[in-house]
């Protein structure tokens, strides 16, 4: 189990300001402006935009044994889904994990899919559910160690 509290939030929307700008199809930037009435502030994410989160990992609910960090890699499909890399750096080694998470959703799953030194040959899953004081709670049920 590891309680996580949000650390880092770098949004790449900019992208698609030079995609209206610059790109082969001749479209007029207005008609590619996304939103409702045009305004893209509060309506995203959309399609296409990535987000890294970080985060910083306990062992318990207080937040006073940090065991880690953890990276995510968000790509945002439609319906404000995103499919997402993790990584989570952990003493015994870098647990890796890939999966659909929804946007403003308060639970989602990701499949483990591998990892480094204590955890070569992980599989699993990290089940992820709210916690008190803006923390997400990550249940993380890991076989195949030592493979």
């Amino acid at each position: 189990v590891a309680h996580v509290v949000p650390a880092l939030l770098e949004h790449h929307a900019d992208d698609r300001l030079r995609g209206m700008s610059t790109n082969p199809f001749k479209l007029k930037a207005e008609a590619v402006i996304l939103g409702q009435g045009g305004k893209e502030k509060g309506n995203g994410p959309f399609p296409g935009d990535d987000i890294l989160y970080g985060f910083k990992l306990f062992a318990d609910a207080k937040r006073t044994k940090p065991i880690g960090s953890a990276l995510f890699t968000c790509y945002y499909e439609f319906v404000k889904r995103a499919t997402c890399d993790s990584y989570f750096d952990l003493k015994q080694g870098l647990l890796l994990g890939s999966g659909q998470v929804p946007f403003g959703g308060n639970h989602f799953s990701l499949g483990i899919t591998g990892g480094t030194h204590g955890y070569f040959g992980a599989l699993g899953q990290a089940d992820s559910r709210p916690a008190a004081g803006n923390a997400q709670r990550f249940d993380l049920h890991v076989t195949g160690l030592g493979k």
